[in-house]
């Protein structure tokens, strides 16, 4: 129970930063977090998708990422393996999350695409 608290508490605490930080700068145009730069550079067409979605969608998976690494690294005993745990560890959750985000709009843009063509063929 205690691990899940942690969590929870880490996730919340980096979402509320990363919200203040991003999300909420983001409908004035400041500084685009690089975790936006590079799925829309994937991407390219940003009008698959409301940008302000996006952002909220990416901070929650930063925030859900950083959380986990955090409550792994907090059940390592010695400061000098928490490092090394944390730094080896974080890197794979970054890619596999922003790999399993990618899917994800790739599967919501087959699904678009696919209604749209459907609303052209009943015209």
């Amino acid at each position: 129970m205690e691990y899940i608290s942690w969590f929870l508490f880490s996730f919340v605490f980096i979402y509320i930063i990363y919200y203040f930080l991003f999300i909420r700068k983001t409908k004035r145009d400041y500084k685009i977090p690089s975790e936006d730069q590079y799925l829309i550079a994937i991407y390219k067409d940003t009008k698959l998708f409301s940008y302000q979605r996006f952002v909220r969608i990416v901070g929650m998976v930063t925030s859900f990422d950083i959380a986990l690494v955090a409550t792994m690294v907090a059940n390592i005993d010695g400061s000098i393996w928490q490092i090394l745990f944390g730094f080896v560890i974080v890197v794979p959750v970054m890619v596999i999350s922003f790999m399993l985000l990618g899917k994800f709009y790739q599967k919501k843009e087959i699904k678009d695409n696919s209604k749209e063509l459907e609303k052209e063929k009943k015209y």
